[in-house]
């Protein structure tokens, strides 16, 4: 009995060691391990969705490139074929081979644009089973390149002549223009069609060296401001006949048509009747059509007569306006980032008051000097900031900036010229509306240059003072008129060895003797500098000012 007892025991033992064994000792579970597999993933090759942003107003005949998409959801090598173009995988050579791209791999795309205006071109690249297009339209006949007028790929425009309807606007790297036609040819019947060109110039060309562009406008489907308004009838002013006032909303009708059709009106503008062609361009008037009606822009007195080619005009129409009062002052300023070669020079213009700016535009003439002043750039744009390109050598800038707000004045634009160092600077605005002319000087410096200015010293002949060094007053000569009067340069110095030249009152003067002799006729005053071919200010390289006085 006892060996039974032991071996039922045993037995016992043996069947909870195969349990153990079996993973069932503490454990909750009743099923098996199911052992792993080695059975491979199916290969992948269909990526996910991707798309390229399409690309409009592009150059013509350039090679666009897309932006960069992201190969995602395939496990293994993918098929990559294109048509109509190249392809570059983690920006490597461009090709148009069918080869394969990985998972994680970056794809871009380009292709040549088209060679006419508003054309698109499309390339399509297949990644596996997903096909995805490209496309480029290349911009209108209204829009312009810079390197399309040359080799250079990073070719500028440097003067940029305003037309005398629309505007010609630049964009801030100076790369592109696009003609506005802004409201100037409302007069253009449906499909008709009319020209104006320009001319321009490109950054590091001679200045002879210009382009004419010319664009085509065509006539749009429009409604004339005047056709739900009063329309006034305007007969001819007589001699002191007082001005009739228009009321404010109401549209005014003037004709010539009875007179010689070989005419076109001109217009005078505000109190001071100043000559403002640029008003029938506003009012989107053709200014040979021997009847114009239109709502006048803004508030004062308009004058219109019917001219011939040359002689008197034939008949006038005056009148004042009651619409609105638009004058205001602007408040704005402008900055300059950058004064080192090598560097690009950024500029910008703010408006302190935080006034809405979006119908702003910005005239820029800068002028840089290289042995005297020369206009560098001359260009609108409708952005409040221009960059300009890198300046290799020393270097100065003259900046001008006229801020228009373009709400239409009757009185606007000026010519004015400033003195420089070494000459003048002259500026023509034609503004329409409200505007604020800003001014600044960039002096270019390499800060480890040892270049020294020159030492001025000026004698004249009867006197034995040496004149030098910088003079905050005029210095004041007396003189017997009608003699001679001549200023002995010989003693003036420079440091570096240069070859120096003189300017007098801003005009070169070359004299190997380095004598200078004018008449005295009157009292006057003579501004004298000695320049050594690098581009000083005044506070680097004073002149002196002398005060003639006749007796």
């Amino acid at each position: 009995m006892k060996g039974l007892q032991v071996n039922r025991w045993a037995i016992l033992l043996l069947a909870l060691a195969g349990l153990t064994g079996c993973g069932g000792g503490g454990s909750d579970s009743d099923s098996t391990e199911v052992p792993k597999s080695n059975t491979p993933a199916p290969i992948d090759t269909s990526p996910e969705a991707f798309n390229f942003e399409h690309k409009t107003e592009q150059p013509l005949t350039t090679l666009i490139t897309s932006n960069l998409v992201k190969v995602t959801g395939i496990n293994s090598s993918s098929p990559i074929s294109i048509t109509g173009g190249e392809y570059s995988i983690d920006g490597g050579t461009f090709s148009n081979i069918t080869s394969t791209v990985n998972d994680q791999q970056s794809v871009t795309v380009r292709l040549l644009s088209s060679a006419s205006y508003s054309t698109s071109s499309d390339v399509i690249i297949t990644i596996g089973d997903v096909s995805e297009t490209f496309s480029v339209t290349t911009h209108s006949n209204l829009t312009k390149f810079a390197h399309e007028l040359s080799t250079d790929h990073d070719a500028r425009y440097s003067i940029v002549n305003q037309p005398t309807r629309g505007r010609v606007v630049v964009s801030p790297d100076l790369k592109k223009l696009t003609y506005q036609a802004m409201n100037s040819f409302d007069y253009l019947q449906e499909g008709e069609t009319t020209q104006e060109t320009i001319q321009v110039t490109l950054l590091g060309e001679e200045e002879n060296n210009t382009y004419d562009l010319s664009f085509t406008i065509t006539g749009l489907p429009n409604t004339s401001v005047c056709d739900d308004r009063t329309i006034i009838d305007l007969v001819p002013n007589e001699v002191n006949q007082p001005l009739p006032h228009i009321p404010e909303g109401s549209c005014v009708r003037v004709d010539a048509s009875s007179l010689n059709n070989g005419s076109s009106w001109a217009i005078w503008t505000g109190e001071n009747g100043g000559a403002r062609p640029i008003m029938l361009s506003v009012i989107g008037v053709d200014k040979t059509d021997s009847t114009l009606t239109f709502l006048p822009p803004t508030d004062g007195r308009y004058s219109l007569s019917w001219c011939p080619v040359t002689g008197e005009c034939l008949v006038s129409f005056q009148f004042y306006s009651d619409m609105p009062n638009t004058k205001k002052e602007l408040n704005v300023a402008l900055h300059v980032l950058s004064f080192h070669p090598e560097d690009e020079i950024y500029l910008s213009v703010t408006e302190k008051n935080h006034a809405d700016t979006a119908g702003y535009t910005y005239r820029w003439v800068i002028h840089d000097w290289t042995g005297e002043h020369h206009k560098l750039v001359d260009i609108l744009t409708t952005e409040n900031k221009l960059k300009l390109p890198v300046s290799l050598d020393n270097n100065n800038y003259n900046i001008k900036v006229v801020v228009d707000d373009n709400i239409v004045q009757l009185e606007g634009g000026f010519s004015s010229v400033s003195n420089g160092l070494y000459g003048k600077i002259k500026l023509d605005a034609n503004t329409i509306g409200n505007y604020e002319t800003l001014s600044d000087f960039v002096a270019i410096r390499d800060l480890n240059s040892n270049q020294k200015a020159p030492s001025l010293v000026v004698m004249i002949d009867g006197d034995a003072t040496r004149y030098q060094g910088n003079k905050d007053m005029p210095i004041v000569i007396k003189a017997i008129k009608d003699s001679q009067l001549t200023f002995d340069l010989s003693e003036t110095s420079d440091e570096n060895g240069d070859n120096l030249r003189y300017y007098i009152n801003g005009a070169l003067y070359e004299n190997s003797s380095s004598r200078i002799t004018f008449s005295v006729t009157s009292s006057t005053y003579y501004t004298i500098c000695a320049i050594d071919g690098f581009p000083w200010t005044s506070e680097e390289n004073p002149c002196l000012l002398f005060d003639v006085i006749a007796q």
